[in-house]
């Protein structure tokens, strides 16, 4: 699990430990908690794009190794064809046996870098989808968290509005009630 899964189920459970507003579907977060996981997602991603390069790094390090095992199946099959020819066999049979051997050594080093490359693309494909599904993960919960903020700050302001409407309501009418009590007597 990255630094950044751990981050995330931060982030959920700083949601789920949210208090809830009554009569509301609205919950109270930990804005300065929520905002600290951010920031550690943000500073763990360039951590994240390190091991990628790492993957890269060893992938060519794998393509380095076939290429330079193939050079030693390449060497190693000419060694033998020279010292086939040089025990004086039929030489026909030498170079067609040398050939021989030098073509399968050529098909196998070939092979093995194809498989060295394709290990290595399939490394770095699943390393940068992982990498980008956590980049997305971490932004739409961000944005999750800023929306229920915002929510949470216009109902509240609404409530103190209705709550000054109401009390401005009854000043007006104590109000009413003690001028129609002094034009009444």
């Amino acid at each position: 699990m990255t630094n950044t899964d751990i981050l995330l189920e931060d982030l959920e459970d700083v949601l789920d430990d949210a208090t809830s507003m009554p009569m509301t579907k609205k919950s109270l977060v930990d804005v300065g908690k929520i905002k600290t996981i951010i920031e550690d997602i943000r500073l763990n991603t360039p951590q994240e794009t390190k091991q990628a390069k790492t993957i890269v790094d060893s992938r060519n390090n794998i393509l380095e190794e076939a290429k330079k095992e193939a050079a030693d199946i390449v060497a190693e099959a000419q060694a033998q064809a020279r010292e086939l020819v040089a025990r004086d066999q039929i030489t026909q049979t030498a170079q067609a046996e040398a050939a021989e051997i030098l073509a399968k050594a050529k098909e196998e080093a070939n092979s093995y870098v194809r498989e060295a490359q394709n290990q290595a693309s399939e490394i770095l494909g699943n390393a940068t989808t992982q990498a980008n599904d956590m980049v997305t993960s971490a932004q739409s919960k961000s944005r999750e968290m800023l929306t229920a903020v915002n929510n949470y700050a216009d109902d509240t302001l609404l409530t103190i509005d209705d709550s000054l409407y109401k009390a401005l309501t009854d000043v007006r009418r104590i109000r009413q009630n003690i001028n129609n009590k002094k034009s009444g007597k």
